[in-house]
C-alpha cells in the first residue's frame, strides 16, 4: 500500500521568513498566525485582569520612590548609569528617565505600557522557539496558563521595577530552548543582556548556561554563557558595594527556608489565597515567636521536594533537571541575599510575603513538572499520572486565585488616583504624592 506524505509545518527552529524583504511579511504573519493569536489572547488576560491600571495609570513602589525620583533630581546620564537598592537595574532606570521628561500626569501610563511587553516576553519565547516539552498546541497552551495564573504574586503585573522576576523566567526558557537561525540567536542574545543587566535574578543561572554549553558544546552556548557571564560580572561590583555600604546582607535559616519553600511551592498553589495565607499567618507568628515548624511541614516538604527531584532524575530529562535547578537556586539565593541588616523577621517575611521572590522560581518549578511528563520520557507511567494529576491541581487552582486576586489582595489592585496626586502637587509641590501600594509616597521638587 502507497504510504501518503503530507505536507509538515516547518520546526520553529528553521529560519522561517524568506528573503525578499516587505513583501514576505505577510506570509510569515499567515505562518505564524495561531501563536501570534495566542500572544495577543495572553496580552489580553494580563490587561483584562486590572484594565484601570494601563488606562489610568500607576507608579508601583520603587518605580516612584527610587526610578523616577532619582531621574527626576539628576542628569540623564547620572540616571542612566546609577545602581539602586543594591545592583542596576535597567528596565526601571530607563522607564523612571522617560517618565521624568513626560507631563507627571501620564508618567505612570509609560510605565506601566513598558510593563506589558516585557511580561509578554516568556510567553512569546515559549509561542516561537523550541522548548523540549513544550511543542504541541496543547502544551504551548497549558505552558501559557501557568504562566498566567500560577505565580501567587499579583504585585508583578505590569510592573517595571519587578521586570527582573519576569526576565529571570526568560532567561531560564533560553537555557533549555533549542538552538535556531541567525534571527533566534541575536533575539536571545538581546534578551540574556537585557535579563543581566535587569537586576541580579537572572545572573544566578549563569553556572547553568555553562553546563549546558559543557553538555552540548555548541557555540552559541558560549555566547549566551559569556552574555551573562559579563552581566554578572558588572553586577557584582554593584552589589558588592552595597553589601560593604551595609545596603544588603545575607542571612540564611534552614528552618524558615523550609517554611518558606512549604509556602510557595506546595500550599499556596493548591489552596484558596485566603485559606492559605491564614496558616501561613499562624506559621510565621509562631516563628517569630521562637517556635519550630510543625514536623509534619518538615515532613510534607521533604517527601515531596525528594520524590520530585527523583521523578525529575528518573525522567532522564536534561530540561526538566535544568529548570527545575534554575527554579530551586533562585530561591535559594533569593531568600538568603533579598534581606536588608535586620533581624531574622526579615526572612520569616518570606512564609506570607516575598511574593516576588518566588515569582520565576514557581513557574520554572511547574514548567519542570510539565516537561518530566511528556511523552518520551523514562518515567513510569504511574509517576508520569501522579504528577499529571497535580499539575492540573495546581492550574485550576490558580485560575481560581486569579481571578479572585483582585478581591484577596485589594492593596495590590487599587490605590490612590494618580491625577488627583498631581493636581495637588502642582498646587503644593511639598506635597508629597502616593503612589501604589497603599503608605508608599514619593517627593519631587519643582523643576526649574
Amino acid at each position: 500500500m502507497k504510504q501518503t506524505i503530507r505536507p509538515s509545518r516547518p520546526p520553529a527552529t528553521a529560519q522561517r521568513v524568506p528573503s525578499g524583504g516587505a513583501r514576505n511579511v505577510w506570509p510569515w504573519f499567515v505562518t505564524w498566525r495561531g501563536e501570534l493569536a495566542a500572544l495577543a489572547l495572553f496580552a489580553f488576560a494580563l490587561i483584562v485582569r486590572a484594565p484601570w491600571v494601563l488606562v489610568f495609570g500607576r507608579f508601583w513602589a520603587e518605580e516612584g520612590t527610587v526610578f523616577l525620583s532619582y531621574a527626576w533630581t539628576h542628569s540623564f546620564l547620572d540616571a542612566l548609569t546609577a545602581p539602586h537598592l543594591g545592583y542596576y537595574n535597567f528596565i526601571p532606570t530607563v522607564a523612571g528617565i522617560l517618565g521624568a521628561h513626560v507631563p507627571l500626569e501620564w508618567a505612570p501610563r509609560l510605565t506601566v505600557a513598558m510593563g506589558l511587553p516585557i511580561q509578554m516576553l516568556p510567553a512569546a519565547l515559549i509561542l516561537f522557539t523550541t522548548i523540549p516539552g513544550l511543542v504541541t498546541p496543547m502544551r504551548k497552551g497549558m505552558a501559557l496558563l501557568l504562566l498566567l495564573v500560577v505565580p501567587s504574586s499579583p504585585e508583578v503585573l505590569l510592573s517595571t521595577a519587578l521586570s527582573h522576576m519576569v526576565l529571570c523566567v526568560v532567561t531560564a526558557l533560553i537555557l533549555i530552548s533549542a538552538l535556531g537561525g541567525r534571527i533566534d540567536r541575536v533575539c536571545k542574545w538581546i534578551l540574556l543582556g537585557l535579563a543581566g543587566l535587569t537586576g541580579v535574578v537572572s545572573i544566578f543561572l549563569t553556572p547553568l548556561f555553562w553546563v549546558q554549553w559543557w553538555r552540548e558544546r555548541r557555540r552559541e552556548r558560549v555566547v549566551q554563557a559569556l552574555i551573562l557571564t559579563c552581566c554578572a560580572l558588572l553586577q557584582v561590583i554593584a552589589a558588592s558595594r552595597a553589601l560593604s555600604a551595609g545596603e544588603r546582607s545575607a542571612r540564611f535559616d534552614p528552618t524558615v527556608m523550609v517554611g518558606a519553600w512549604y509556602a510557595k511551592f506546595i500550599l499556596t498553589p493548591l489552596a484558596p489565597a485566603r485559606i492559605a495565607y491564614d496558616h501561613l499567618d499562624r506559621l510565621s507568628a509562631g516563628l517569630s515567636a521562637g517556635d519550630s515548624l510543625s514536623i509534619w511541614v518538615w515532613m510534607v516538604t521533604i517527601v515531596l521536594f525528594a520524590g520530585f527531584l527523583f521523578a525529575c532524575w528518573r525522567a532522564g530529562d536534561r530540561a526538566a533537571l535544568l529548570l527545575v535547578a534554575a527554579s530551586l537556586w533562585v530561591a535559594f539565593l533569593s531568600f538568603v541575599l533579598s534581606t536588608g541588616p535586620d533581624t531574622r523577621d526579615k526572612l520569616i517575611a518570606h512564609l506570607n510575603f516575598g511574593l516576588r521572590y518566588y515569582y520565576a522560581p514557581q513557574i520554572l518549578f511547574f514548567l519542570a513538572v510539565m516537561v518530566c511528563i511528556r511523552p518520551g520520557t523514562a518515567l513510569p507511567k504511574w509517576a508520569q499520572g501522579l504528577m499529571g494529576v497535580w499539575l492540573c491541581a495546581v492550574l485550576l487552582m490558580g485560575a481560581f486565585n486569579y481571578a479572585c486576586a483582585p478581591l484577596d489582595w485589594p492593596r495590590l489592585f487599587y490605590g490612590p488616583p494618580w491625577a488627583q496626586q498631581v493636581q495637588q502637587w502642582r498646587q503644593d509641590p511639598s506635597k508629597p504624592l502616593a503612589i501604589w501600594p497603599a503608605g508608599w509616597q514619593v517627593t519631587l521638587p519643582p523643576k526649574p
